[in-house]
This record gives C-alpha cells, structure tokens and sequence, in this order.
C-alpha cells in the first residue's frame, strides 16, 4: 500500500460483517429471519453513503459509478458462469423444479445474458441486489453533484447539501409511490429509487458527525433491539424490498433503527479481537457470500437427502432452502465461511495475476527466471 491509500477499516468491515451474517440468516428462515429483513439491506447502502468520497467523486458522477461498476461485474460475471456450468447437475439432482436442461448454446446464451445484470440460474438470486446497489449509488452522486453544480451557479455554498437532499428524498419518494401501487421496473430499480435517501443520510452522518460511535454503546444496542422486534411483532411490519413489501414512509426510521443497531453491535464485538477478526474478514468477503450462499444451501440440501434421509423428497426443490428445521446451523456456517475462504482465494489469485508481469521484469533484469 502506497502512502496515498487510506488503511482498510477494520470498524467498517465488522459492520459489514453483521450484516451479511444478517442476510444469511434471513435466507435460511431458520432464526430471526422477519427481525433482520427490517434492515440487512438499507445497511449495506448506508455504508456506500458514509464511505463515499466527494472530494474524489463529487463532479464526477459518472466515474463513481463506473468504480463501482468495475469492482462488482467481472466477479459478477466469473460467479454466473460457475452457476451456468452447474445448472445441468441442479436440474438431474431434483433441486431445480420443471427445468430444463441446457445445451451448449443454452449454456453460453444464459451467461452472456449476465453481461446486464441479469440473474439466470435460480441460485443467484440473492444478486438481484447488485444493479440495484450501482443505480442506488450513480443516483445518490449524481444528487451531490446536482448540489454541488447549483452552488457553484449561484455562488453560495450552503444551498448544496439542501438540494441535494431535496433530489435525494424526491427520488426516495417516487420510489415509495411505485413501490405501494406495485409498480416493478426492470431489475427493481424501484428499490434504487426507495433507497437513495438512506445514502444521503449517511452522507450527513460522515459530514457532521464523525464521532458517531460515542453514540454506539451497548445499552443503545439493546434498546434499538427490543424496538426492532416490537416493530415486528407488535406492528407485524415486515420489510423485503425484492417483493416491494414497504411500509411506505416508515421504511427511513425503521431502516436507520435496524443500522444503528448494527453500528452499535459492531462497537461492542469490535473489543473482541478474535469475533472481530473473524467478521471482518466475512466483511470483506460480503459479495462472495451474497454470491454462492444459495449454492451452498442447496448442496447441503442434496447431501443431506442423499446420505442421511436415502431418499430425494418433493420438498428438494425448495427455495432456497429444503431444510429448514434440520439443517438451520449448518446452513449459516457454511453459507457464510465456505464462500469467504473462496473469496480470500479469488483475491489471493487476481492479486497474484497482476503482480506477475512486475515480478517477471524484475527477474529478468537480475538474471533470474520465475
């Protein structure tokens, strides 16, 4: 790392470690699914909006989203391809229901069908996420230089942070209305819409509050907790933004309840080296796991019918779990630690690929071969 590059945070990956953690739960039904559906998304936009960089990005929109482009769709497309290649293997195994099987040209029209973002095999699901995330976050800048743009026309400074809120909860309101009248855009892009003030208030908390996590104790964890699970179970409001299930406006308080819950467990777990070591390595491996936990459930599903039940019953094709009551545990384990170790080795790899050309000319000019 050169001395230009700020240090990784290890706060923000332990964050983003709680949240994953909460996103595979919720998948499995297992636990606390209803519980962590109230926030486990609106946590990983809050994250883009407090990391973001205006003084890099702030009149360039267009290069924002381009850097969030490039670090999201080759591994996009490297994990539709493992997905493709096993689709033939979910379909004669019983855990694809009326499917077909696919030939060569099936298989190379599937994959290439990722080029935009599309989700073609049933276990990559979960990725629905990843063009809302990058619209959310072009969106969210573009409202900043919206901001930024007007100040510098009308040579006043402080009208900047109102007009980009003011474009930000309008975008966030259009996103309510489509949302409530089950209005679905291609790729759900009426989430990107929803979720554009929850940037923009993350933004304000980086602008005015740096020392937020004062604020992040272990009671304001509790608390935050029990008001989650009233919410829950008293006001039976249940929040999945892939199904447009929004409680309208209510969606910005409970959303910022459930991060700031999050925030705060992650100040307590983060003075236990050995749990923060470990979540915040799943933090950096977050897209991995949001990736192939599905195949990992489905896997565990298929050993289990096959080696301990003997039998494939109707329910294997289940999605995305068969399981649920038996294999609950196992399916948070594996779904969070096998796809960070791969994670870590696909990181290993690429970083390896790139130093390579360096290292073979610094060989080369010491007379030594690789």
């Amino acid at each position: 790392m050169n001395n230009s590059q700020k240090p990784r945070s290890l706060y923000w990956d332990i964050v983003k470690g709680w949240g994953i953690i909460a996103i595979v739960l919720g998948h499995t039904g297992y636990f606390a699914g209803a519980f962590v559906y109230l926030f486990h998304l609106a946590l990983f936009f809050f994250i883009t909006g407090y990391l973001y960089n205006e003084k890099k990005y702030g009149d360039e929109p267009f290069r924002y989203f381009g850097s969030r482009l490039a670090g999201s769709w080759p591994r996009y497309m490297f994990y539709t391809l493992f997905f493709v290649l096993m689709h033939n293997f979910f379909v004669s195994a019983g855990m694809y229901g009326e499917q077909p099987l696919y030939n060569h040209t099936m298989m190379l029209t599937a994959w290439m069908s990722s080029l935009s973002f599309n989700c073609p095999e049933q276990v990559q699901g979960a990725l629905w996420f990843v063009p809302v995330w990058l619209v959310s976050s072009g969106l969210f800048a573009g409202t900043v230089w919206f901001g930024r743009m007007a100040a510098g026309l009308y040579r006043n400074s402080s009208i900047k942070l109102w007009l980009s809120g003011a474009a930000s909860f309008l975008l966030g309101a259009i996103g309510v209305f489509l949302n409530s009248r089950s209005c679905a855009l291609p790729y759900n892009l009426q989430a990107a819409l929803l979720v554009v003030p929850v940037y923009f208030m993350a933004w304000m908390m980086q602008q005015f509050l740096p020392g937020f996590r004062k604020y992040t104790i272990l009671p304001g964890c509790l608390i935050s907790a029990v008001l989650l699970h009233l919410v829950n179970s008293r006001l039976h409001i249940f929040i999945d933004l892939a199904s447009m299930s929004i409680p309208g406006f209510l969606y910005y308080p409970i959303s910022l309840l459930g991060i700031y819950f999050v925030l705060s467990l992650a100040s307590v777990t983060e003075r236990f080296f050995p749990l923060a070591k470990l979540l915040a390595f799943l933090g950096r491996h977050s897209f991995d796991i949001m990736a192939v936990h599905f195949t990992l459930f489905k896997l565990l599903d298929y050993g289990y019918a096959r080696f301990i039940l003997n039998a494939y019953p109707d329910n294997l094709s289940s999605f995305p779990v068969s399981f649920r009551y038996e294999l609950g545990p196992f399916y948070l384990l594996t779904g969070l630690l096998v796809p960070a170790v791969i994670g870590w080795l696909l990181n290993r790899a690429v970083r390896f690929w790139y130093d390579l050309p360096a290292k073979y000319l610094k060989n080369t000019k010491t007379g030594q071969h690789l």
